[in-house]
């Protein structure tokens, strides 16, 4: 898996980054403000798959509740946003976001985040 360095959005702006995605995937370090932009150059259609880390909680107001995975499916020429991702549903133990392929050619991904002030 490999891992991506977030894009600081600053009033300057900031340069695209857009990187090959993994065969076996991609993470990045989570504080809850970063947002991934995927792009498919493919003439096939792909699907994206954010895994969640913690799947069931339980709230006294509402009971057992779940959470699935984010899937999405982009088509060619597409771009998507996804996020922002709560650190306490989508944070492995490394405090990462995972996020897999079902194909990676011509598959592009950057991750951008907001400074929190």
């Amino acid at each position: 898996m490999a891992t991506i360095t977030p894009l600081k959005i600053t009033e300057d702006g900031v340069t695209g980054a857009l990187a090959s995605c993994a065969g076996g995937g991609d993470e990045f370090t989570n504080s809850g403000v970063e947002f991934v932009r995927i792009y498919n150059g493919n003439a096939s259609t792909r699907t994206v798959t954010v895994t969640a880390q913690t799947t069931n909680y339980y709230l006294p107001r509402y009971g057992k509740l779940t959470k699935s995975n984010t899937t999405k499916t982009v088509a060619n020429g597409e771009t998507i946003l996804l996020g922002p991702f709560r650190p306490n549903t989508w944070n492995n133990a490394n405090d990462k976001v995972q996020i897999t392929y079902d194909a990676v050619t011509d598959l592009k991904i950057e991750v951008l985040y907001l400074e929190q002030k």
